[in-house]
């Protein structure tokens, strides 16, 4: 063990400080990242080419080595572990199939539904599916009404309804049933009244009869007969409580859990339209009623369909109803009264999975349309979930939600789904690291979360152990005590551990006896575990981003593209600290791809269009003479030059218009792919580069902008995305129209300054004329009164007047 550290440490040093110049081969790298691993599952887990030699007689230093190595030092070929091969099987792959009326359960809307696989240690596994809704899929419609006295009016509207429900339900799916069942409130006080007459007639101070209050009834089981529906609800009596608040959730989980009574069918869509005015009680109300234990999420219906542990179980909380509408795959449509809205819509913002609000009016008269909108958002939308929470095989979704030619995007969720429509899936599963060095299965169900009866079933085999770990020998003469033999080595027995097995991993003073094997040898540090770890029994416990004997090595870098250290299994290994990578990869995480053909534009010869170097697979691009600098993925365009690659696109833009292309157009070599995206825009940094194509539609000439962008896609070299479309008159007509608009401009315009000199010049002659009316006046008054020199011929005479007037001499 001793002799392992020295060689490991040493080799170490040497590489550091050769790669520090630059000179580190390739044989040693790859044989430092395996020597350093003291056990067979560790050892093939580090690296594809690592081998373990499981041979007792084997007395080299390092069992971990490369297969020449070993074979060189005596390792016996039958006794050399390696990796298990791959593992790829699809194990079933019915056909998409619709509903068929003769056979239901025969329905396939996800395929394939199971594949086995297998997963090392940064590896990750592309697998694909397909998902179609399949029509006339059977839908479970269970009516829970809220039947206290102000609600009396909507049961006489749902009653009316008879020959108008079958007809709208048929226009929803062939297969379809219908249950009922109503609720009031826990009969117990304070939401009753416990006077005797009270409890018998809750409706007496409306002098009218109705039936004792009741927490939750189930009347009619899931059936497809229209009449014994109408039958029940019209059969089904009001009752009454005290308070504004009924037992909604209590009557849900009843109906839910329910299944054998209710009648919930195995391969249907299941929904429960939830009909009330009122406000619901939560956990915590019962107990100031009495009923003070947790709501246990079981069925407690009696013979005649009534909830009969209400005064033991509290309400249910809004946590345990979303369990259990996940659990059993049930939607609930809350019809709500406008006063009541709000309170259900705070509801639906915490259960948006499962619930749907609908605004109920008054008298219930438009449930029907109600149920219809429900329905057909609920089934609009597919979301996919699984359960590898539970393993350490992580999965990541990627769809085109059935655009046709579209890419594929990371997300489990699509909108707007309709019947017949084909939705493609790829699902990244990912094997990050081992959590142990020993073979484990784990099966990972995927499914849709509305549904969850059609699943695919993934069965992964985590290669991260040996075939020798099976196969253990407790001979005590071969190994120390508290030990056994494992793949040619001694391995401690549980409990214990140090070189020799002797210290109790339990007695923390006995382990510091073994400190010094966790220093480095020859190292000029005296901290154990290189100051990264911790000591147990001779052993380092390495702090998160150190690894190695003794911590020396610091974590590789992770690559940004997957998330994986080094790239992964395929791009580069580990080697203390640094990244190792395999041909064609390069970068201190191996994200370099070491070719050229990437940064080569599609239709074009040159790297980078001779404007740029290629630099990790992508183009650096320079400036031009004018200063400004190129742009695009492959340099291929500035502010002041055409664009070759938006007429290289053209073509199969068009082809795309006139709908005379497949999925995939070719040009010149190159595969493109054309996607309509009209109402998208790109987002803000997207590499997409715009471009304008102006094509005739008719009497109109439409213009549209897209965009294109290298494709992620195998055997793809572009994908072409139509952002927008804009379409006016031709251009000829365009000219005539303003040519026309001009002209009639100009004669407006001429006789607008005609009119404008005109009016200014009669303006002018009025202004002139009224001064010289005013001047010929003044110089009249001048003339005849003012001028000292003259004297008037009229001569005035005034009689005093004393003369008398009245007289005639």
């Amino acid at each position: 063990m001793i002799m392992i550290r020295n060689i490991v440490f040493n080799l170490c040093v040497y590489v550091l400080l050769e790669y520090a110049s630059g000179q580190v081969p390739q044989q040693i790298q790859n044989k430092l990242v395996c020597i350093e691993h003291d056990s067979c599952g560790a050892c093939l887990s580090a690296a594809s080419h690592c081998r373990w030699c499981a041979d007792p007689s084997f007395s080299a230093a390092a069992r971990c080595n490369d297969d020449e190595s070993l074979v060189s030092s005596g390792c016996k070929e039958d006794m050399i572990q390696r990796p298990a091969k791959p593992v790829w099987q699809v194990a079933e792959n019915r056909s998409l199939q619709d509903v068929d009326s003769e056979d239901v359960e025969a329905v396939v809307q996800i395929q394939p539904q199971r594949v086995r696989l297998s997963l090392k240690p940064r590896e990750t596994v592309k697998v694909k599916f397909s998902y179609r809704p399949a029509k006339n899929y059977p839908l479970d419609l269970y009516y829970l009404m809220d039947l206290t006295w102000s609600m009396k009016d909507d049961k006489e509207t749902l009653v009316s309804l008879r020959d108008d429900l079958p007809s709208m339900l048929k226009n929803l799916t062939d297969n379809f049933r219908l249950g009922f069942g109503s609720f009031a409130d826990k009969p117990v006080l304070p939401y009753i009244n416990i006077d005797e007459k009270r409890r018998e007639n809750p409706c007496n101070v409306e002098e009218e009869k109705c039936e004792p209050t009741y927490s939750y009834r189930h009347h009619l089981s899931l059936t497809n007969q229209i009449t014994d529906f109408i039958k029940n609800v019209n059969d089904s009596k009001v009752t009454a409580n005290l308070d504004d608040a009924e037992a909604q959730l209590d009557a849900l989980v009843q109906a839910v859990t329910c299944g054998d009574k209710v009648g919930w069918a195995q391969h249907s869509r299941k929904i429960v339209i939830l009909l009330s005015d009122g406000l619901l009680h939560t956990a915590g109300d019962g107990k100031l009623g009495g009923a003070i234990r947790k709501n246990d999420e079981q069925c407690h219906l009696d013979d005649n369909g009534y909830y009969t542990e209400y005064s033991i179980y509290d309400y249910p909380s809004l946590a345990q109803v979303y369990r259990l509408l996940d659990k059993y795959k049930v939607n609930v449509i809350f019809a709500v009264t406008e006063r009541v809205k709000d309170h259900y819509d705070s509801i639906h913002q915490l259960m948006a999975d499962f619930t749907y609000v609908a605004k109920l009016e008054s008298d219930s008269s438009n449930i029907l349309k109600l149920v219809k909108t429900g329905y057909e958002d609920i089934v609009s939308v597919v979301d996919f979930e699984d359960d590898s929470s539970a393993g350490p095989v992580k999965v990541k979704y990627f769809t085109d939600c059935g655009v046709k030619g579209g890419s594929l995007i990371e997300s489990t969720r699509c909108a707007g789904v309709e019947y017949g429509m084909t939705l493609n899936y790829e699902v990244h599963v990912t094997l990050e690291s081992c959590p142990e060095y020993k073979k484990s299965n784990q099966t990972i169900r995927i499914s849709e979360s509305q549904l969850g009866q059609d699943s695919l079933e993934l069965q992964v085999e985590v290669q991260c152990g040996c075939e020798c770990e099976t196969h253990t020998d407790q001979d005590s003469r071969t190994c120390p005590a508290n030990s056994h033999l494992v793949c040619g080595v001694c391995q401690c027995n549980k409990g214990w551990s140090g070189p020799s097995c002797d210290c109790s991993i339990e007695d923390e003073e006995k382990s510091m006896a073994l400190i010094a094997q966790c220093r480095a040898p020859n190292a000029t540090n005296y901290i154990p575990c290189s100051g990264a770890g911790d000591c147990i029994c001779g052993i380092c416990n390495c702090d998160r981003g150190f690894n190695g004997k003794y911590c020396q090595c610091k974590a590789c870098e992770i690559n940004r593209e997957n998330g994986i250290e080094c790239g992964g299994v395929g791009r580069g290994d580990c080697a203390c600290g640094q990244c190792v990578c395999v041909e064609g990869w390069s970068g201190s995480a191996c994200d370099c791809v070491d070719r050229n053909d990437t940064c080569i534009a599609p239709g074009g010869g040159e790297v980078c269009s001779g404007r740029g170097d290629c630099v990790c697979g992508r183009c650096e691009c320079s400036s031009s003479e004018e200063g400004s600098k190129y742009t695009g993925a492959f340099c291929e365009t500035c502010a002041t030059c055409e664009n070759p690659l938006c007429a290289n696109a053209e073509p199969c833009v068009t082809c795309f218009l006139s709908k005379n292309c497949t999925e995939v157009c070719r040009i010149g070599g190159s595969n493109y792919t054309v996607a309509e995206k009209l109402s998208e825009t790109v987002t803000e940094g997207s590499e997409e580069v715009s471009c304008i194509l102006r094509v005739e539609e008719g009497s109109q000439e439409c213009e549209y902008r897209y965009t294109y962008s290298a494709s992620a896609q195998d055997m793809v070299a572009m994908e072409l995305v139509i952002r927008s479309k804009q379409c006016g008159q031709l251009t000829s007509a365009k000219l005539m129209t303003s040519a026309l608009i001009i002209m009639v401009c100009v004669i407006a315009g001429g006789i607008v300054i005609i009119m404008g000199i005109k009016s200014a010049q009669i303006v002018s002659d009025r202004r002139a004329y009224a001064k010289f009316v005013q001047e010929a006046e003044m110089s009249r008054l001048n003339a005849q009164e003012l001028n000292p020199l003259y004297i008037s011929p009229i001569t005035e005479f005034r009689l005093p007047d004393s003369f008398p007037r009245d007289k005639n001499d």
